[in-house]
């Protein structure tokens, strides 16, 4: 495939030739097979190209924000689209952005977004901020047939604390499927306390591609909370580095398919120091004839002494023709931790609904309750109220439309 002209803002030769590079990495790597153990339960070939070709001529995307407080403005907390980020803090972008690593998956599709980027989302909390307000983003689709490119950057300061939710949307009508290329940089720095709230609500025409890598330092802790309801295909990487002794990291995540929806998430929990934590907790609900597919790794290095990782898949299937797949993985190389999963596929309770009906409940109250109940265990862990009712109106909301 031929790329369309490589344009887009730069601050530095670094950026540049980042661009340059990426472009011909792409041309290189070879097309994602279905017999490659990363793509044997997505098909590559669903992943619309053909958008990258025609791109508009005018913005598909835009990203907007709540303004930050104003204790938070005086005290040098930043949130801003990418393109401003780079025109007024170049020496901040220099210092972050494309500077976490390279990500372990998905690894054409990365050199696609490396190549194409163009806006996105840049959040900078300085060191020793701590903010009570969270702090909210949307980045938004116009229209279809339009590929996508957004690139997130949060860096949070040694002893800093903050909440961002950060959420995905479509607007408008049109022909053809879309295709969005995303990548999220996350820095927290020693002692920070970072809660980043994922919330993707894309139209049935988007198909996402998807990776997140994020560095956790000494003594940090972050809160990771993935949230998927629409699109029509996601393939997802999202991995964690914690690197620093003594930190900690929550990963959480939700899907609720229905029709022909498809998710592949992969996770990585990735330790590099002594006396780190991880537990993830990932749940999905799947009606009609959606799809989901979990792997993840838990990978404890030799100097990762004393850790401490958990990692648990459970998936509710709400209809015969929906289908959940979850392999859990480890690679542990020292000897004095301690590291479990676990993994569940099933129906609803039939003893559950059962004991429902027989107080009078109808068969559609009795599973909306058992899926509400179903997700609590995740939603009561997020720690904004209004979002944690949110997300139990809309779990209500689509059980209610298939009633």
């Amino acid at each position: 495939m031929d790329l369309p002209r490589i344009a887009g803002p730069e601050s530095s030769e670094r950026l540049r030739a980042l661009r340059r590079s990426a472009a011909e990495r792409f041309e290189k790597l070879p097309w994602p097979a279905k017999t490659d153990e990363e793509w044997r339960r997505t098909d590559p070939g669903k992943i619309p190209l053909s958008a990258v070709e025609l791109q508009p001529a005018a913005p598909a995307l835009t990203v907007s924000w709540e303004a930050v407080p104003p204790e938070g403005i005086r005290s040098g907390v930043i949130l801003t689209d990418l393109k401003t980020a780079l025109r007024q803090f170049p020496d901040l972008l220099e210092e972050y952005l494309f500077q976490s690593g390279s990500p372990e998956g998905l690894a054409k599709f990365v050199a696609l977004h490396e190549a194409l980027w163009s806006d996105g989302l840049f959040c900078y909390v300085p060191e020793g901020v701590k903010l009570e307000v969270p702090l909210k983003a949307r980045i938004e689709m116009k229209g279809h047939g339009a590929a996508l490119f957004p690139h997130i950057l949060l860096v949070l300061g040694a002893g800093a604390e903050a909440t961002l939710v950060d959420e995905r949307t479509c607007a408008g009508n049109g022909p053809g499927p879309s295709l969005c290329d995303e990548m999220v940089e996350i820095f927290v720095k020693e002692g920070a306390r970072l809660r980043y709230i994922h919330l993707q609500r894309w139209d049935p025409s988007v198909t996402e591609l998807f990776t997140q890598r994020a560095l956790v330092e000494r003594d940090a802790q972050f809160m990771n909370v993935t949230i998927g309801l629409g699109g029509r295909l996601t393939k997802a990487n999202v991995e964690t580095v914690i690197q620093g002794a003594d930190s900690r990291t929550d990963l959480l995540g939700v899907l609720f398919g229905s029709g022909d929806q498809h998710f592949d998430f992969h996770t990585l929990q990735d330790h590099r120091a002594v006396h780190t934590m991880s537990d993830l907790l990932y749940k999905s609900a799947l009606e009609d004839q959606a799809k989901a597919v979990y792997t993840g790794l838990i990978r404890i290095r030799k100097e990762a002494q004393k850790s401490d990782a958990y990692q648990a898949n459970r998936n509710l299937l709400l209809s015969q023709g929906s289908k959940a797949d979850s392999i859990p993985m480890l690679e542990i190389e020292a000897d004095d931790v301690r590291c479990t999963h676990g993994v569940a596929v099933g129906p609803v309770d039939e003893e559950q609904a059962f004991y429902l009906m027989s107080r009078g409940m109808s068969g559609a109250e009795a599973d909306r309750l058992i899926v509400e109940g179903f997700f609590e265990q995740v939603f009561k862990r997020i720690p904004l109220e209004g979002l944690r009712e949110e997300l139990t109106a809309e779990v209500t909301r689509r059980l209610k439309s298939r009633s």
